[in-house]
């Protein structure tokens, strides 16, 4: 169903230090012991990923692959925290986030019970990472329609500037099998679109050229959707009715230092696009 108005989601941190835990999954600094915050910071400059997902990641796989087969116990918060050397509110997390994939069951004061070896079957992109985000635009073609400055008083707002900048925007068509499914509109701060060119997009995924030609770590990613009616331009890219349903996103982009680096729209069909998201929370709402 096409939302009725703008829905807001936070995404992800992406930065594994203290910092990034707090803000982005309501994590406090001082239950992470110092040597989970030596691993972190060890971790850094390889996985760039949350404990809590590597700790998901590796049960994930030993329940795939067998070793707990279905119906059996996983070892209990502690023991599990024991074992990959992390507080109990990272294990708890990771828990959480197979418990909601249909992996396990959790039962008050009892250890985990394995319900299945493969993922609850989910509708439609389902975003709570970069990596999702990745696997969104998939093999798809970026075909550019136009690299040049524009004025969008919104967007100058957001990245802190007048509201008569002209900003770098990176306008395109993203086409999967031959076919186009969204219109893609980018605009870059001044001091980000002026040391990119149109030749540096060679990636349907934007923010993995910022990553690689500028040496941008994206840490914050926040998610707004809405629903609009497809309009003559939408149209004549999109191969559709003008009035037809779209499904409009908008994503905010933000380095480590909490920089809003890009702000990426697509305009896709409603009819083919579907957004799920999870939210997680740090402890049980009645």
């Amino acid at each position: 169903m096409v939302p009725a108005g703008p829905i807001c989601a936070n995404v992800s941190s992406f930065d594994i230090d203290r910092r990034g835990l707090e803000r982005a999954h309501g994590v406090d600094a001082m239950e992470i012991s110092g040597q989970e915050a030596e691993t972190v910071r060890q971790g850094q400059s390889e996985a760039r990923q949350p404990l809590y997902l590597a700790v998901y990641d590796s049960l994930r796989d030993e329940i795939q692959v067998g070793k707990w087969k279905v119906g059996a116990s996983l070892p209990s918060e502690a023991d599990l925290s024991d074992r990959f050397r992390v507080s109990r509110i990272t294990t708890r997390h990771a828990l959480r986030l197979l418990e909601a994939d249909g992996y396990i069951r959790k039962a008050q004061s009892r250890r985990p019970v394995v319900m299945a070896a493969a993922p609850a079957r989910r509708e439609g992109w389902f975003m709570e990472s970069m990596a999702d985000i990745v696997e969104m635009v998939g093999d798809a073609r970026l075909d550019i329609r136009s690299w040049r400055q524009e004025r969008s008083a919104p967007d100058a707002r957001d990245f802190g500037l007048p509201l008569a900048t002209r900003l770098h925007c990176l306008r395109g068509i993203l086409s999967r099998n031959g076919r186009p499914y969204a219109r893609s509109i980018i605009y870059f701060p001044p001091q980000i679109g002026a040391r990119l060119s149109r030749g540096a997009f060679d990636d349907a995924v934007v923010f993995r050229v910022l990553q690689r030609l500028l040496g941008i770590h994206i840490e914050d990613v926040q998610l707004t959707v809405w629903s609009e009616l497809a309009s003559e331009e939408d149209a004549r890219d999109l191969r559709c009715e003008v009035g037809s349903a779209l499904l409009a996103t908008q994503l905010q982009y933000r380095d480590e230092n909490a920089s809003l680096i890009e702000i990426a729209y697509s305009r896709a069909l409603a009819s083919e696009a579907k957004l799920s998201t999870r939210l997680v929370t740090s402890a049980r709402v009645p």
